[in-house]
């Protein structure tokens, strides 16, 4: 697991069945407010790393017996442009707020719109 990956992780407290516990900070709380926004428009309630994995069986059930390569480069750019073009939406544009938003510097996130044609 990368460095940031276990941050990531020792900030859910993941031995709790009871759901409401699962997220122990404000970030998580947030995405919990999130996904309950979801729930009440007819999406099922599950964490984004669940639909995540579903869409990666099923891609792997699909291939059956071939084998992918850069799957990892695959589902980035599948998650990373909707992901930059709705917070650019968001901000009205404004690539400050935008790359303050998604954590990035200003030139990474210009680099990224650039790739995706959003700029």
């Amino acid at each position: 697991m990368t460095p940031q990956a276990q941050y990531n992780a020792s900030h859910v407290n993941q031995s709790t069945e009871n759901p409401a516990d699962y997220y122990t900070d404000d970030y998580h709380r947030s995405i919990r407010d999130v996904e309950s926004a979801l729930d009440h428009t007819g999406h099922a309630h599950e964490p984004l790393r669940i639909h995540v994995e579903r869409v990666v069986r099923q891609y792997f059930a699909v291939l059956g017996d071939e084998l992918p390569t850069d799957l990892y480069e695959l589902i980035l750019k599948e998650i990373e442009q909707p992901l930059l073009s709705v917070v650019l939406e968001k901000t009205r544009g404004n690539q400050t707020k935008c790359a303050q938003i998604l954590g990035l510097n200003r030139g990474t996130l210009r680099k990224k719109l650039k790739t995706y044609g959003l700029m």
